[in-house]
């Protein structure tokens, strides 16, 4: 696969780069440049600077998140990445409960506006919509006298029920 990267601004003439450094970065953790500039380098990808995987990084909307053991890693923003709900979601949810209007997912730090995301993504009727912070997602439903129902959705939705 012998691929040349040009030391000069980075463009997405070459969109097997991005889509393969897209995919690492859904498949795997990377916590420095420097490992996925060598995994990308593993691919067939030749002549890859730190300074080019910064570029890539920044233009695909990367940035560092604290993951589920604390460690600092690259991830792709909510905004640019595709919404699959995987096992490893739930283990960001800490619990999920309701009161009489509202129902409250609690989630590690961080990981909150990725939840009311994979909430939102498809519209369900008995949700009216999210609010996601750091920690805490409030869900909406659309009737608060079917508040128990809305709570079922969501954690069916994210892989807890």
């Amino acid at each position: 696969m012998n691929r040349k990267m040009p030391h000069s601004a980075l463009t997405y003439e070459d969109e097997s780069l991005a889509a393969a450094c897209k995919r690492l970065l859904q498949q795997q953790s990377f916590a420095n440049q420097n490992e996925l500039r060598e995994k990308l380098i593993e691919l067939g990808f030749e002549g890859i600077s730190q300074s080019t995987v910064s570029r890539l990084l920044s233009q695909l909307g990367v940035v560092k998140v604290q993951n589920a053991c604390g460690k600092k890693v690259y991830c792709i923003t909510v905004e640019t990445a595709p919404v699959r709900v995987e096992s490893s979601i739930a283990s960001q949810i800490e619990f999920i409960t309701h009161n009489q209007a509202i129902v409250v997912v609690k989630t590690h730090p961080g990981s909150a506006q990725l939840v009311a995301r994979l909430v939102d993504i498809d519209p369900h009727s008995e949700i009216l919509g999210t609010v996601g912070g750091n920690d805490t997602v409030l869900v909406i439903p659309r009737d608060a006298n079917n508040v128990e129902a809305c709570e079922h959705i969501v954690k069916t939705r994210l892989g807890v029920a």
